[in-house]
This record gives structure tokens, sequence and C-alpha cells, in this order.
């Protein structure tokens, strides 16, 4: 299954990467490198896909060192790797960086092979046949995090775009950077949701209610923690970390409020992303799904066409922080609504 979609998002990415560099604002010499870079790039998706999918295995089977190991073996040979192809192959030094990320994967999914055919007492990849009722969880489950990924890239595309459109150039480059600064504070909380999901997987289908609630609380509290130790420096230090991110300082003075505005409820990401990854974890995609949709799609869609239209480009600034409480919200009261009933059920039993 896994290789019929790297199949089709291949053969996609390679016809469709001027595409998907327009939608991101990309023009010019920018955009003729991005595709020379993503063409390349696209004809590994074999091996990230198959490292990505076999890694959660391995964290499923509580291998949480040995995973991430494997990605780190991946990463630290693609740095190495880069400048060697970059200088070797000259003019193509584009398509050599490219490469160099192809053979990282390929490595990856290799040692990721070896680990599932010889060593893994829990998975043995033989003989692997098709099975309709794990089909139909997998796709339940996934879908979600597949349209969150999805979404989200229409979510950026229309803040770039709404951005320019009402902002011109000093905003549109600030958004860049803003967005370059959220999605970096994002990756921890991200990291801490991955670890959030064996946890709470394992503990549900093992009827150990009491053990979810507690992981749910810690991991909570953490991602509140978590996210403050980025949103806190962002808030006080926001003119600084624009400028590391290249952004001139007229176009600071001028937009730092925007960027506060645009950051003000990062605080809460945590508890927003461990609820999404609670719903998948427990094998309930449709409530995960729900939230994906309503904050991505339902919400943030029609706010952001309307709203500027209304109160010009600060909309634009304040949309997303609106839409995103609003979920939060949504999704703290879904999140212990279900906790509440694993409650109940563990006293029927």
């Amino acid at each position: 299954m896994g290789n019929f979609f790297s199949v089709i998002i291949t053969v996609g990415g390679i016809i469709l990467a001027p595409h998907f560099l327009s939608m991101v604002g990309a023009t010019g010499e920018i955009k003729a490198y991005g595709i020379r870079y993503l063409r390349v790039i696209f004809i590994g998706s074999l091996f990230v896909n198959f490292t990505q999918s076999a890694n959660m295995v391995m964290r499923g089977e509580g291998l949480m060192k040995k995973a991430m190991t494997i990605m780190g073996l991946g990463a630290l040979l693609n740095i190495i790797l880069d400048p060697i192809l970059m200088t070797v192959m000259g003019k193509y030094a584009i398509e050599g960086a490219a490469l160099a990320t192809i053979i990282a994967q390929f490595v990856q999914a290799v040692v990721t092979m070896h680990y599932f055919l010889k060593k893994s007492k829990v998975v043995k990849i033989h003989r692997i046949k098709s099975d309709a009722e794990i089909k139909k969880e997998m796709f339940g489950v996934g879908s979600s995090a597949m349209m969150m990924q999805l979404l989200f890239m229409i979510q950026q595309t229309m803040l770039y775009k709404m951005a320019f459109k009402y902002g011109g150039d000093p905003n549109g480059i600030l958004m860049a950077a803003s967005l370059r600064v959220y999605a970096f504070s994002f990756i921890p909380l991200w990291g801490m949701s991955q670890g959030l999901q064996p946890v709470v997987g394992t503990n549900f289908g093992a009827k150990q209610y009491d053990r979810v609630r507690q992981a749910m609380k810690v991991f909570s509290i953490g991602g509140l923690i978590l996210a403050a130790i980025f949103w806190i420096p962002s808030l006080l230090l926001s003119s600084q970390i624009l400028s590391l991110f290249g952004v001139e300082a007229d176009i600071i003075a001028h937009g730092v409020g925007n960027f506060r505005l645009f950051y003000s409820v990062f605080v809460l990401y945590g508890v927003m992303v461990m609820s999404i990854t609670f719903f998948q974890s427990i094998g309930n995609g449709k409530k995960a799904g729900i939230i994906v949709m309503l904050r991505q799609l339902f919400l943030f869609v029609p706010a952001m066409i309307l709203l500027p239209m209304m109160f010009g480009v600060k909309a634009v600034w304040f949309t997303q922080p609106l839409v995103d409480f609003i979920m939060i919200v949504v999704g703290i009261f879904m999140m212990i609504s279900e906790l509440n009933k694993m409650g109940k059920e563990k006293v029927k039993v």
C-alpha cells in the first residue's frame, strides 16, 4: 500500500513541482532552483515513506532509542554528503544536494528493513497480505494526519497570498519569517506528540485507562511548558528573533506588533497537538479529523477570506490565533469528554 502511494507521490511530484512552488509564492530564479531540486527529491519518495512508516512501527514496539538513532543516522549522513556532492557535481550542485538526501534516505530504509527482516521479535516482513479490517483502521487513523499536512500547506499558502495582497511586500516578507519561527517552534511539540502516541495506544489497547488519563495529563502539561519555552522569548525578543531570519530593521519596526499578535496563542498549541494525537492513538481518527477539518478548512479558510475584507491587513495576522483559540477550546472539551467515558467504562468493568 505504501509503495503504491509512493509511486503516485513520485510521479505527481515530478509533474506538479512548478505548481507546488507557485502555491507558496516562489518566483523567478528561486522557483527554477526549486523545480530542479524537487524533481530529484521526489524520486526518493519510496525510501522516505517506507522509513517513516516503519519507524513509527518501531516506536510502537517501544524502541524509541533505536528509532531515533536510525533517523539521526540519516540526518548526519545527509549533512556529510551535501557539501561533497554539491562540490563534485559543479553546475548541478542543486541536484547534488537532492541526491545527498536520497542516498541518506536509502541508507535509512536499508537499515530499517534489515531490522524488521532479521531482528524484530514482534513484526516480521514476510508474506505480507492485505487485510480489509486493518486497512479500514489504518485509513481511518491516518487520514487525519494526512489532512493535517495538506490543509497546513493550504493554510500557509493563504497566509502568504493574503499578506502580500493586503499588506504588500513588507507584510509578505514578515509573514514568511513568522511562519519559519512558527515552524521551528512547532518541531519540539510534534516530537513530544510522537512520544505520546505509543504510550496512549499501548495502554488504551490494554484497557489501562488510568494510565491513559495520567499520560494525557503529563503530556498536556509538558506540552504547555515546552510551548512556553519558545513562546516567551519570541514575545520578549521578537525584533532580535526576526532579524535572525533576515528581516530588515524597518520592516521589523513597523510589523513587530503583528508578529506578536500572530504568535499570541502559541503557548496553548501543546494541548491542541496532544489532543489530536490522543484521538489518533486510540484509533478514533474521526474525531481527530473533525478537529483538523474545523480548524484548517471550515473556520480558517472562510475567516481568512472574509475578515481581511472588513479589517484589512490586521485581520491577516489575527485570524489564525483567533481560529486556533476556538479549536483549542473545542479540542480540550472533546478530549476531556473522551477521557471521562474511559473512566465510566472502567467502572462498568
